[in-house]
């Protein structure tokens, strides 16, 4: 009697555990065209900040202001601005998704920070629409290349990203403003209710009226935390779906953030997780890189030679020829520093849009190669050959 005994021949592991895709980020990121992208943008954002204080802080405050906005999370503690039951779960180190998540946010909860004046909100609004500006277009790309490479498994063309992109701009600019807009419209009858507030027996009225406050905040508590968690995944939408406007990408992604809540914050902790890995060994590469040029013109040049340079670099002295070579030799290292930041922001939209794709299948059961522009459009079948 034949052996009929089943053998396991393949596993499919992305079948059986699909968070497994958030595995396949890290090489898109450190992909040449999305990296440059990235640090590129890295260094256009600080651009219009420092603009921004230009025009619209004193020079008194224009430091303090500057300096408290353009600090990047990987000097600061993190877990004060974390719930505890959330930071338990986040790794120490730096992994590109909450430090990234929280320069983008934390700059735009600012605008509503009632002690500023108004030079001091014009001042966060004008860099919160450049910040905007910027990565609207280049996340839009990255996100793009992201889930046509992790659906599809196709590597699109760079110039034709660039061109789908650029079509669908203002729905890239535009999908985080609903929500915000949605805000701003909640927040008019209680501006108008501070007015008569003005007044001692306005205070009265307010007090009467004030459980209609309690219910218009809960509106706005609603749009706020749909936005804080769900706008990392309205990009990936407008890339990844044919009527990708706007407004799906913004209901897209309320949807999935109080559809099946759990589902992304486990996505989120494996992304940053297995971020924080790949940080270390993008950290660890661009020291070595930086560091082997010193070390190799050390033979030639002495390592007395270099470490004066290095002070100069340190300390901003550049006066004389020294100083201006210094200069120059430190623009080039602060460029290749320069690249870690960027790497940040291209993994933390790859990431975004891997988990775009896994919220999708767990909540719209869609599969994850359904892309629009690449296989969306049914194909003809092929007609049947005839077989002996």
């Amino acid at each position: 009697m034949a052996d009929e005994r089943n053998t396991v021949r393949r596993i499919a592991w992305c079948e059986v555990f699909p968070w497994l895709l958030i595995l396949r980020t890290f090489r898109l990121a450190i992909s040449p065209s999305l990296l440059a992208l990235a640090t590129l943008g890295a260094l256009l954002m600080p651009v219009g900040w420092r603009l921004a204080g230009f025009i619209f802080l004193e020079p008194a405050e224009r430091q303090h202001f500057e300096r408290a906005t353009l600090t990047l999370p990987a000097s600061m503690d993190l877990s004060a601005y974390v719930p505890a039951a959330i930071d338990e779960y986040l790794p120490r180190t730096r992994s590109g998704i909450a430090e990234v998540h929280f320069q983008l946010t934390e700059r735009v909860r600012r605008l509503f920070d009632w002690t500023l004046s108004l030079r001091q909100t014009a001042f966060y609004l004008f860099g919160n629409l450049w910040s905007l500006l910027v990565w609207a277009f280049i996340g839009g790309v990255i996100t793009r290349s992201a889930v046509v490479q992790l659906g599809c498994d196709e590597t699109p063309d760079i110039l034709d990203t660039l061109r789908f992109v650029a079509r669908r701009y203002l729905w890239y600019l535009f999908a985080p403003l609903y929500p915000l807009g949605g805000v701003v419209l909640v927040m008019l009858p209680l501006a108008l209710l501070g007015l008569v507030m003005r007044l001692d027996v306005g205070v009265v009225v307010a007090g009467f009226l004030w459980i209609f406050v309690i219910a218009i905040s809960l509106v706005t508590l609603w749009l706020l935390i749909g936005l804080i968690f769900g706008w990392p995944l309205m990009w990936p939408a407008v890339s990844a779906e044919r009527d990708g406007d706007s407004f799906e990408a913004f209901s897209r992604s309320f949807s999935y953030v109080y559809g099946k809540p759990l589902n992304l914050f486990f996505y989120f902790v494996v992304a940053a997780i297995f971020g924080a890995l790949c940080w270390s060994v993008v950290n660890l590469a661009i020291e070595i890189l930086l560091g082997f040029g010193f070390s190799a013109v050390s033979w030639g040049a002495s390592g007395e030679r270099v470490q004066e340079i290095q002070n100069r670099i340190a300390t901003g002295n550049y006066r004389g020829a020294l100083g201006f070579g210094a200069q120059l030799i430190g623009w080039v290292v602060g460029l290749g520093r320069l690249v870690k930041d960027g790497y940040s922001f291209s993994y933390f939209f790859c990431a975004a849009a891997a988990i775009y794709l896994l919220m999708r299948s767990d909540v719209d059961q869609m599969e994850t190669d359904i892309i629009h522009g690449v296989n969306d459009v049914p194909r003809e079948s092929s007609p049947a050959v005839p077989t002996v």
